[in-house]
């Protein structure tokens, strides 16, 4: 690659678990936006205060959810090892251009977080740092572009505390790694 960047897709979030809707979005980014990479960065602490579950089982899921694109798809626990209390996506963004003058960085991101963007830190600094943002929408938005299925981790979770099986959601060898940890029961 002499010279030219690496086009690389940040893809963060709380992953709690991640779904079809998140592998998906790595598909799409690969296949659909031409990525090179997509880098899939859990959430350590979260800005919104939502108190996702333990980050070593959300890190290990997302390895599995990752699995199938094998190099193309890398999981960081880059938040981690911050050093931050709370970890805002501009800082993240900063962090990875210094730490990675290699790499040419986007931010993909969920329509429900786009529809967020005016409550997130420095927004308009995360756009000029960023190549592009690359918005994914889910169920019936479809003019906000390509729409995955209506999949949420909270409907999966409360599918687990029901006694529902949600495996038709996840990708394989999440509801595995769900039962024999035990999260959400």
């Amino acid at each position: 690659m002499s010279g030219q960047k690496i086009n690389t897709a940040v893809f963060g979030g709380k992953f709690d678990p991640p779904h079809l809707g998140h592998q998906l979005s790595i598909f799409l980014a690969l296949e659909k936006y031409c990525f090179d990479e997509v880098w899939v960065i859990p959430s350590f602490s979260h800005p919104f205060g939502f108190h996702p579950g333990d980050f070593d089982k959300r890190l290990e899921m997302c390895r599995i959810m990752a699995g199938p694109f094998g190099n193309r798809a890398k999981v960081l626990d880059t938040e981690r090892n911050l050093g931050l209390e709370v970890v805002y996506t501009v800082d993240l963004i900063r962090h990875l251009k210094a730490a990675f003058p290699e790499n040419d960085f986007s931010l993909l991101i969920g329509s429900d977080n786009w529809d967020l963007r005016e409550k997130w830190k420095d927004f308009d600094k995360i756009e000029e740092m960023c190549r592009k943002i690359v918005v994914i929408g889910r169920g019936e938005e479809k003019e906000k572009g390509f729409s995955l299925p209506d999949i949420s981790s909270t409907m999966i979770k409360n599918m687990i505390k029901e006694n529902k099986d949600p495996g038709v959601f996840l990708p394989a060898g999440i509801p595995e790694y769900i039962r024999k940890t035990g999260l959400y029961a």
